[in-house]
């Protein structure tokens, strides 16, 4: 069908927070070396609180229940990553507006608006080694697969791709947010957290689509 309703949220969200849940460890490795180190905690509270509150009335629109989510992880992980997630879901949520079912066009739009409204609330851009550099490179992507008439299944792949090559391009980076910014130059030759924890969305988005291929 290549379209996303509700209910695919309501899945995406739930593998969202499983995955999280597997990587709590290794987000939390990767943050302690120049961040606070609740990077893990913060993305596995999150989505954990997404799942048992935003998905217990029945709501078809995707919008609203992006816009819910969003502003459940603001209040619940007040964090700069957590910020910044929740301003993404909610832009997105703004521009899906009242659709119950979404395909690769309508999540091209949102993706835009998610990276975007991430860019400016954190003052950001692409290179600055941040959760950006994982991002941006998957909407491209995933414009790139649009305009290419291609399935959910293969943008995703491409996407997925995309996003694990802007983490690893981050080792090249020079930290300029956060406490990051402290080690200058040594923090070269490390991966960004926040990049690593943007790639862990993607992936669950293709592994999401692979599965009950959509």
């Amino acid at each position: 069908m290549n379209k996303l309703n509700s209910s695919d949220l309501e899945g995406l969200f739930a593998k969202i927070k499983d995955i999280m849940i597997e990587n709590k460890d290794w987000l939390f490795e990767l943050d302690s070396v120049m961040g606070d180190g609740d990077l893990g905690l913060t993305m596995t509270n999150g989505f954990s609180k997404i799942c048992e509150t935003t998905f217990s009335y029945k709501e078809e629109k995707i919008g609203k229940l992006l816009i819910k989510a969003g502003m459940i992880l603001a209040e619940n992980v007040p964090s700069t990553m957590g910020t910044l997630i929740a301003t993404g879901f909610m832009k997105a949520g703004k521009v899906s507006k009242d659709k119950i079912e979404i395909d690769l066009l309508d999540l091209v739009e949102m993706s835009s608006a998610f990276v975007e409204g991430i860019m400016k609330r954190g003052k950001t851009k692409l290179g600055e080694k941040t959760v950006v550099d994982s991002l941006y490179p998957a909407f491209e992507a995933l414009k790139s697969a649009s305009e290419s008439n291609k399935s959910l299944k293969e943008a995703f792949r491409q996407a997925y791709e995309a996003a694990n090559k802007g983490v690893e391009a981050t080792k090249k980076m020079v930290s300029k947010h956060g406490r990051g910014v402290w080690y200058g130059k040594k923090s070269i030759g490390k991966k960004d957290p926040g990049a690593v924890a943007g790639m862990l969305l993607v992936k669950t988005f293709y592994e999401y689509i692979k599965e009950e291929k959509i």
